[in-house]
């Protein structure tokens, strides 16, 4: 927006001389008064400055009021300008078609020097208002987005504590899903066409993905040995506590919350495989959600390069390469060929961050 010494800019636009120097008149003491004989010479000045408030003759020979409004209206950066229209008695049915359109308000001819200072005043002062309220509120959501990160940090730093893993993995996996995801809206596959909300929610939900884990007993969750087939039936749980635990949050809401419905995708759906084989479900193919196949690729790659109590960690290459066989079985196939190029940059992140334990790499057996 374009301000003289503190004046708001309003655009005048008449093809009449003596209406725009009487109206320049009127206005000059508390606006900054910019005066158009046309519609096209007034949209080509706001091509370079943007003013606060339009005050639009309909009756003009060329471009009329009508246009120029559509005009307006169409560029994103206008749309919020008010317009006011100067109209005959004679002209109620331009009056409508310009409410229509999109003006604000209207002023009738012949144009009273007092009206004109209050309409104009008035709406320059309700736009002002409405920016100042847009600033709070654009203030307010980012405040809201810092206590959420800040919530979802603090209940993933939980799950750390509950879990024989460590705080590295959330971090490494999440991260592993935001190469995944953002490669995917770059590559713009007609399959996996994602919009920026949808990926900042999984980013942001990927360090929830093993909050279930909170409701593992102790005895399970920290035996420093591989599971057995019934105690690894319980730790498969971990995927609707967690589905369960996020329900509870849902609930409480009165509208469903975007992000609460993608983490809950994640949480119980990154253990779900392509061939219908995973758990809790079994579902498979694209009924599995994307963000829980994204999830899926990223927690299994962390796991193959990470020790557990029964296995050395793998290299990056034998990662890859059984994420390789797996694709179409576990994974889906068109996911792992569209981000193996992205994949490479795994083996950096993971020794960024690493575990508090050592990482040391070898050929192990995948188990």
């Amino acid at each position: 927006m374009i301000h003289d010494g503190g004046k708001p800019t309003v655009i005048v636009v008449d093809d009449e001389a003596t209406n725009l120097s009487f109206l320049k008149e009127i206005l000059q003491d508390d606006f900054n008064v910019r005066l158009s004989p046309s519609g096209e010479r007034a949209l080509a000045f706001m091509e370079k400055s943007t003013p606060e408030l339009v005050l639009l003759d309909i009756e003009m020979p060329g471009m009329n009021g009508f246009e120029v409004i559509r005009a307006i209206k169409k560029n994103p950066e206008w749309q919020e300008i008010p317009i006011l229209i100067l109209t005959g008695h004679d002209e109620r049915d331009g009056e409508e078609q310009a409410f229509n359109l999109g003006a604000v308000d209207y002023i009738r001819k012949p144009i009273s020097a007092g009206v004109v200072r209050a309409r104009v005043r008035l709406h320059t002062e309700l736009e002002n208002h409405r920016k100042n309220l847009e600033g709070l509120v654009a203030v307010r959501t980012e405040q809201l987005e810092q206590m959420q990160d800040s919530i979802l940090s603090m209940l993933a730093n939980m799950t750390s504590f509950r879990d024989n893993e460590t705080g590295a993995h959330i971090k490494r996996t999440t991260i592993y899903a935001k190469v995944l995801i953002e490669n995917l809206m770059k590559k713009r596959h007609p399959n996996y066409l994602i919009d920026p909300k949808y990926a900042d929610s999984v980013v942001k939900s990927a360090k929830l993905h093993d909050i279930g884990k909170v409701a593992i007993p102790d005895s399970i969750l920290f035996k420093p040995a591989k599971l057995t087939v019934e105690e690894f039936e319980v730790i498969k749980k971990h995927a609707v506590y967690g589905a369960f635990i996020l329900d509870s949050a849902i609930d409480e809401l009165k509208e469903t919350s975007y992000f609460l419905m993608v983490a809950r995708e994640i949480i119980i759906g990154h253990h779900e495989k392509w061939n219908g084989s995973g758990y809790p479900a079994g579902i498979k193919g694209e009924n599995i959600p994307l963000s829980a196949r994204i999830m899926a690729l990223a927690d299994v790659y962390d796991a193959l390069i990470s020790e557990r109590p029964y296995k050395k960690p793998f290299t990056h290459e034998v990662s890859m390469n059984i994420i390789l066989k797996d694709a179409g079985t576990h994974f889906d196939p068109t996911l792992v060929e569209l981000s193996l190029d992205v994949m490479d940059s795994f083996r950096d992140i993971a020794l960024m961050h690493k575990d508090d334990h050592s990482f040391e790499v070898y050929e192990g057996l995948y188990i």
